[in-house]
């Protein structure tokens, strides 16, 4: 750096743009830490050439794409970064930019209402100028906002958007991020088809960029569908491929993720040692990074292995906190699951009224949601609850109804007959008079 700082002010110039286009080639490859470096590189650069207007746009450029793959990364402090840039720069697109940056920043750390806010405002700054890849990553941010509250009709709405865009003005590494959030929605709504085929989607664009941190993020969440299919052998592979590819990526915060689903399809397997070791790991270091949507994941995954292993009480205190942290950021799908699994948990313990009012307060919130895996888990939950019997057949009848709105759909005979035939599901139907 002293060396080049010597040179004429022209070269300097241009080894900072290279190391601007570096650090954008480096992000699109999931690269993060080496576009960190680069900009920071580009930065203490620019510290040595005298001040022009032209200086100060790169500066903001270069500070937009640290921010940027900080953010990627999973690391929020990198909004300091961004309101330097929405406060200073004069340039329009710039500042539209620093505003998803700074929304995309208050997402994860569940400060959803204020986002929300951002990227509404970034939207339409956006459109007013004609930028197409702020609105992109607005429209995608805004998606990913909405399935984590659960508004999925909306978030399936923006994420559509933001992919008619990308048709228009096609950008591989941004198609593949809407669509994964869209495979994400997707699956929430039980539209399992429609998910598959996101993903894998969303799976090529990022192996054609040689982009492993973002696919290891969708094999993960390939892996949590099939997961919730019950083909555990499947849905292990998917994870550990994913596990493989984070840690190859430095990817932390995914790596957080696929421990917990780890945990989870250990579990589902019966290996209950194992499975709590990743889980508690899990939800150790979602609290360590503060990224609220992994700490609320955690926790109900956590609450609900302790509940299939009769410790009740402990899976309550979980339920307790997953509620209070939903309410918190308001998320209205956590604070549904929260209730399922205090319903559950009072179930457990023979508590049927107890269990019933929260399960009935959990269903108006649901419904408004909706996610067709939480309905029938929900309708089923009350089914066991309600002691008047012909309550408690409607119930069964509309969890059977969405079990099968969910699995008709799929192609795949072996997978349904596999999801059809667990437990759970069996015991719908035979209440539902199926069986």
């Amino acid at each position: 750096m002293p060396l080049i700082s010597t040179v004429d002010p022209g070269v300097r110039l241009q080894v900072i743009r290279q190391r601007l286009e570096g650090a954008w080639e480096a992000i699109t490859s999931g690269r993060y830490q080496q576009a960190v470096q680069l900009t920071t590189e580009g930065l203490d650069l620019l510290d040595t050439l005298p001040p022009s207007p032209e200086r100060d746009h790169l500066r903001f450029d270069l500070l937009l794409e640290r921010g940027r793959a900080r953010v990627l990364a999973g690391d929020y402090a990198a909004l300091s970064d961004f309101e330097s840039v929405r406060a200073q720069s004069p340039d329009p697109d710039q500042r539209a930019r620093a505003l998803i940056g700074i929304a995309d920043c208050h997402n994860g750390k569940g400060d959803y209402v204020v986002a929300e806010e951002e990227y509404q405002t970034a939207i339409q700054e956006a459109e007013a100028g004609g930028y197409a890849l702020p609105q992109i990553r607005a429209l995608i941010g805004l998606g990913t906002l909405c399935w984590k509250r659960g508004r999925i009709e909306e978030a399936l709405h923006f994420l559509r958007q933001a992919r008619l865009i990308l048709q228009r003005s096609p950008d591989l590494f941004e198609m593949g991020r809407a669509l994964i959030s869209l495979g994400i929605a997707y699956n929430f709504a039980g539209q399992l088809e429609q998910s598959i085929t996101s993903y894998e989607d969303a799976l090529k664009c990022f192996r054609s960029l040689q982009d492993d941190h973002r696919a290891a993020a969708v094999l993960n969440n390939l892996g949590e569908l099939y997961q919730e299919l019950r083909d555990l052998d499947r849905a292990l592979r998917y994870h550990e491929e994913a596990a493989r590819l984070a840690d190859q990526a430095g990817a932390d915060r995914i790596a957080i993720d696929v421990t917990r689903n780890i945990g989870v399809d250990l579990l589902l397997m019966g290996r209950y040692s194992d499975a709590m070791f990743c889980l508690n790991r899990a939800l150790s270091r979602a609290r360590e990074i503060g990224d609220k949507d992994l700490i609320l994941q955690a926790l109900y995954s956590l609450g609900d292995a302790f509940l299939r292993q009769g410790e009740v009480g402990r899976a309550l205190a979980l339920a307790r906190e997953l509620a209070d942290e939903a309410n918190a950021v308001r998320s209205e799908i956590h604070a549904a699951r929260a209730k399922l699994l205090q319903g559950r948990a009072y179930l457990a313990q023979g508590d049927r009224a107890t269990a019933q009012h929260i399960l009935q307060d959990a269903l108006g919130d649901a419904h408004a949601i909706p996610s067709r895996w939480l309905l029938w888990q929900l309708h089923a939950a009350l089914g066991r609850a309600t002691e008047e019997a012909h309550i408690a057949r409607v119930h069964f009848r509309i969890a059977a109804d969405f079990i099968h709105q969910i699995i008709e759909p799929l192609t795949d005979w072996e997978i349904r007959s596999r999801f059809l035939s667990q437990p759970e599901v069996q015991a719908v139907f035979q209440q539902d008079g199926e069986g």
